[in-house]
C-alpha cells in the first residue's frame, strides 16, 4: 500500500460499511473459502458502481479492484479511487502497464477484484466471461475465488423491501488447473468459462435461499418435488 492508501483505506471502508448498514447491510457468506494468506485474484459479476466496495466490505482484507480508465477522469472522484487502491484498465485491451500494476499489487499480498464480464450487466442476468481473464490468470498465477454479488443493484429503489445484499464467495480454482487449462487451445476462454458456471452456481444457490420452493417450482413448471430432486434436496 501507498502512504496515501494506508491513510485512506480503513476509514473509507468503515464509511462503506456504515453506508450499506442503513440500507440493511451486506450479508458475507463462504467466507471460509478465502485464502488466509497469499495473493489471489476475486473473480464476481458486476451489476452495479456498489459492487467493488461491497466485495471490499466483505473480504477480511484489504482488497483493490479494476475500474475503467473513464471513472479516473471523474474530478475528485478519480482521485478517491486511486487512492482506494483501483488500478485503471481499458476495457479494450489489457495493457503492460495494467498487468504490472496487477502484479505489484499480488506481490503484495493484496487481493484484487476483477469482473469476467467486462462491464456492469444491466439486465442482472450474467454474461459472458471475456477470455482476457483467462489471460491475466495465467499470468498472475494465483488462486482464483469466484464471487457472487446479490443485490446491490436493488438500490435505492426496493431497498425498503429487498434488503438482502450480499457477497458469497466459492472455493477457489486452483492455480495448477489454470496453468494446465491456458496451455490448451481456447484455453483462456475455458478458464473465463469456468468461472461463470460457478458464479452461477452461487446466483443459483442464492436465489433458491430467497425465493421460496413453490414459487420456484411454478416459475420452472415443476411440481415441488422434482424441483427438489433435480436441486439435490431432501424435503
Amino acid at each position: 500500500m501507498t502512504p496515501r492508501t494506508k491513510l485512506l483505506y480503513r476509514p473509507g471502508r468503515f464509511v462503506c460499511r456504515m453506508f450499506f448498514r442503513l440500507f440493511g447491510g451486506v450479508q458475507v457468506f463462504g467466507k471460509e473459502h478465502l485464502p488466509a494468506f497469499g495473493a489471489f485474484l476475486i473473480c464476481a459479476n458486476h451489476t452495479s458502481l456498489l459492487d467493488p466496495p461491497a466485495v471490499g466490505v466483505a473480504c477480511p482484507l484489504p482488497v483493490a479492484f479494476l475500474a475503467k480508465l473513464e471513472l479516473f477522469r471523474i474530478p475528485v472522484f478519480g482521485w478517491l479511487i486511486g487512492a482506494l487502491q483501483s488500478i485503471p484498465v481499458d476495457r479494450s485491451r489489457l495493457s503492460k502497464g495494467t498487468l504490472a500494476e496487477i502484479a505489484q499489487m499480488l506481490e503484495g499480498g493484496i487481493p484484487v477484484l476483477v469482473f469476467p464480464e467486462g462491464t456492469r450487466s444491466r439486465t442482472g442476468q450474467l454474461g459472458t466471461g471475456k477470455a482476457g481473464l483467462g489471460l491475466l490468470a495465467r499470468k498472475m498465477a494465483v488462486p482464483l475465488v469466484p464471487a457472487y454479488v446479490h443485490g446491490t443493484s436493488l438500490w435505492p429503489r426496493t431497498w425498503r423491501t429487498e434488503r438482502r445484499m450480499s457477497v458469497t464467495f466459492a472455493a477457489p480454482i486452483p492455480v495448477a488447473w489454470v496453468t494446465e487449462t491456458a496451455a490448451q487451445r481456447s484455453g483462456y476462454q475455458e478458464i473465463a468459462d469456468r468461472i461463470m458456471r460457478e458464479i452461477q452456481a452461487l446466483r443459483d444457490r442464492r436465489v433458491a435461499a430467497l425465493v421460496p420452493y413453490s414459487a420456484l417450482a411454478a416459475r420452472a413448471g415443476l411440481g415441488e418435488n422434482e424441483l427438489y430432486a433435480r436441486m439435490g434436496k431432501s424435503r
